[in-house]
């Protein structure tokens, strides 16, 4: 399985580790799993954005200035 090698200051391990301490989940799964929800995140605001382009020429003209 593919890995990634990233370093940290010693600052931020604290703060992760808090954090992973709190959801109850180790340090490599808590990042792992911090790590993918954001970029899964990401790719949804970037499909919701493109959506609303690509709708918001007809809402426009569907809808007078006052109503949308």
């Amino acid at each position: 399985m593919p890995a990634l090698n990233v370093e940290f200051s010693p600052e931020e391990m604290t703060r992760l580790r808090s954090r992973a301490a709190l959801t109850g989940k180790s340090l490599k799964q808590h990042v792992h799993d911090v790590t993918v929800e954001e970029a899964d995140r990401i790719a949804f605001v970037e499909g919701a954005a493109a959506e609303a382009e690509r709708i918001l020429p007809g809402v426009m003209q569907h809808f007078p200035a006052g109503q949308r």
